[in-house]
């Protein structure tokens, strides 16, 4: 519960050495999850996201990763999820930002 107070604390002491803060943002009355938006500490970024594919999207984004690698980050949510109905909400998320990052990067859609 306090990731974020000790990824702050990171970029604070030590922005040599960290590039970037991810926090998984999860809740378990609110749909959707509240986004808070990104913010900088030392010129390092704190980012927020839902899923591992918005992650990789926001990654690509900060030139942490390539597109290839968010595909194989969509390729194996996808395969995560395979056993799930499409229609079961643990997809929404997914889907939305699969969505998203294909769109942000103009990439492959399935």
């Amino acid at each position: 519960e306090r990731d974020q107070e000790a990824g702050e604390t990171m970029l604070r002491e030590y922005p040599e050495l960290v590039l970037a803060v991810f926090l998984h943002t999860v809740a378990y009355k609110t749909w959707p999850v509240p986004m808070p938006p990104t913010k900088l500490i030392n010129g390092r970024p704190v980012v927020f996201f839902r899923t591992y594919v918005g992650a990789a999207a926001k990654a690509v984004q900060l030139g942490l990763m390539d597109v290839a690698g968010m595909e194989r980050v969509i390729d194996a949510a996808e395969s995560a999820l395979g056993a799930i109905r499409p229609a079961d909400s643990k997809w929404v998320d997914v889907r939305a930002d699969i969505k998203n990052a294909r769109e942000m990067f103009d990439t492959k859609s399935s």
